[in-house]
């Protein structure tokens, strides 16, 4: 459980340092509104993926700590993005329609197919857009969480 405690805050602080980023970068407040928007679903699937990494990988990989935080953010990456993008409709991103120019997707078939259209480049663009603070972030909180599971 420390360890997706210790993955969600490490989600957290990267949201908390993206979102003005991403707004300075784009030059809009929107990508803000889109980065904070990932937020929740992002700890919940970095709590989940930060659990179970911790559970379930050995210690005796070489590198644990530095293995574990790896695993943790890919693995949320592609959770998180997956989930997010079953959320969108509710965050009501017209951006994430693939169907640009025609009707939207009207039935659930139809939505899932679009989401499973959009998930590979939206990974894509998450992991270019934040691997920069997602990877030392995972990396800093693994190191954090084992010391203090270790009491030294």
């Amino acid at each position: 459980m420390g360890a997706g405690y210790s993955m969600a805050a490490g989600v957290l602080a990267g949201g908390i340092v993206f979102a003005p980023v991403s707004t300075l970068v784009s030059g809009t407040a929107a990508s803000a509104g889109v980065v904070l928007s990932a937020i929740p679903v992002s700890l919940a699937t970095g709590f989940v993926v930060g659990a179970l990494t911790w559970r379930f990988l050995s210690s005796s990989v070489p590198y644990y700590r530095a293995v574990a935080a790896l695993v943790t953010v890919v693995g949320n990456y592609l959770a998180g993005t997956a989930v997010w993008l079953l959320l969108a409709p509710v965050y009501g991103y017209e951006v994430l329609n693939p169907y640009v120019g025609a009707d939207p997707p009207t039935s659930l078939t139809e939505f899932l197919g679009a989401s499973f259209e959009l998930y590979p480049l939206t990974v894509l663009t998450v992991v270019v857009w934040t691997i920069w603070i997602a990877v030392p972030l995972s990396l800093i909180f693994s190191y954090v969480h084992e010391r203090s599971r270790s009491g030294e």
